[in-house]
């Protein structure tokens, strides 16, 4: 099939999605409880990014597909995931089989309805993740697989590589930092973190989850900090006006108890969990742990210097994204890009634009890749539909 065939393929297929959003937003709140709004949000940038599949043409211009694909999606953004692994997938010429997280059963129906006419992807109904996983490893015809999780889902993976051409695993985005640094604008450094740490209950591996702040401005950052926490509803996902819902995955509330248990300080916010609902946590410490790390949780700690902010957030296994405020030398933001997969200086945004490169290092994603007879691993931030060609 020609590219521009498969282009016009992913744009039906994103009007789609987007006729149908009142039902998708319906399932995100009944299968994990996302608010309404954020759903809504999520739809229209899963259709959006599925309707301009055509700027990423150049990307696999002169390249070749793999073939299968195979992919394990997170609960998360589910059909943005979705949008993703599969459209990047299908504009490179591959076919592709997704599982979609099994607490996203709802999700899950209405893209295999969506995608039932479409021979170049398949969406798995009748197994579970783990029988699907293995289902693509035993199988000679998926050459490339995506799987995402915590760092034990990747060492597993890993074992597996036998079986593939390429991994790319996602893993886990432990506590993305935000660095407010001596020259920083407090109220807009606090308005963002206040909103990047707490969207969707803080259930993207992009939220931050430590803010280190330079005492000059620590004080009125905090001020504004907690003035927006306040602001935030937390309730019932069908309110228009509910900014987060219920914490239905148990991965996420077992991750939010044992920072609970670990993170000493002072809690300025929340700091319990009331049944399905926590609260936006606030935390003040002067120790914050390296975690594996989800959900609406934010420790803050004070520095004395530009210098030790930056030393604290490079050491980490999670280099996934970093978010900084103020002004870095070009050593010190030279040593930001090296170690993260993903940064962000002064940033405005709400939601990370699914169009661009998204990865982590380290602990928090890597890729396995079959050359010459020789497996390699590399990480950092990838273009999923390079990843999802090979070269020629």
């Amino acid at each position: 099939m020609e590219l521009k065939e498969r282009i016009e393929i992913l744009k039906e297929m994103g009007g789609k999605i987007l006729s149908r959003k009142e039902e998708l937003i319906d399932s995100f709140a009944r299968d994990i409880g996302v608010a309404v709004k954020i759903g809504s949000a999520e739809v229209e940038m899963t259709a959006g990014y599925l309707s301009t599949m055509e700027e990423e043409a150049d990307w696999v211009k002169n390249r070749s597909p793999y073939g299968v694909v195979g992919a394990v999606l997170p609960y998360d953004a589910p059909t943005m995931m979705f949008a993703r692994i599969a459209g990047s997938a299908v504009i490179g010429g591959n076919s592709v089989r997704i599982s979609f997280s099994s607490l996203t059963p709802s999700t899950r129906d209405i893209v295999a309805e969506i995608t039932g006419n479409i021979p170049q992807i398949e969406i798995n109904t009748d197994m579970d993740n783990r029988s699907f996983s293995d289902y693509c490893t035993k199988s000679r015809t998926v050459k490339a697989f995506f799987i995402s999780g915590g760092k034990e889902v990747g060492r597993l993976f890993e074992r597996r590589m036998e079986s593939f051409e390429k991994l790319i695993f996602a893993g886990p985005g432990g506590m993305p930092p935000c660095l407010v640094l001596e020259d920083a604008d407090p109220e807009k450094a606090a308005e963002f973190t206040a909103k990047r740490a707490f969207l969707n209950g803080g259930q993207y591996c992009t939220t931050i989850k430590r803010a280190l702040v330079h005492e000059r401005v620590f004080d009125e950052f905090m001020h504004h900090l907690l003035e927006r926490v306040d602001r935030i509803k937390v309730g019932d996902p069908y309110e228009p006006d509910t900014d987060y819902g219920p914490i239905k995955a148990k991965r996420t509330v077992v991750l939010v108890e044992r920072a609970l248990r670990k993170i000493k300080g002072v809690y300025l916010r929340g700091g319990r969990i009331e049944g399905e609902f926590i609260p936006p946590t606030v935390v003040m410490t002067q120790e914050i742990p390296d975690l594996e790390m989800f959900g609406p949780f934010l420790a803050v700690k004070k520095f004395k210097s530009n210098a030790g902010i930056v030393e604290e957030a490079l050491k980490t296994r999670y280099p996934f994204i970093i978010y900084v405020f103020g002004g870095v030398s070009e050593r010190e933001k030279r040593a930001i890009k090296e170690t993260y997969g993903m940064h962000h200086f002064n940033p405005r945004f709400t939601f990370l634009p699914l169009r661009g490169a998204f990865g982590g290092k380290k602990e928090s994603g890597w890729i396995l890749e079959r050359e010459n007879g020789c497996v390699k691993k590399r990480d950092g931030a990838v273009i999923y539909s390079v990843e999802l060609t090979k070269p020629g």
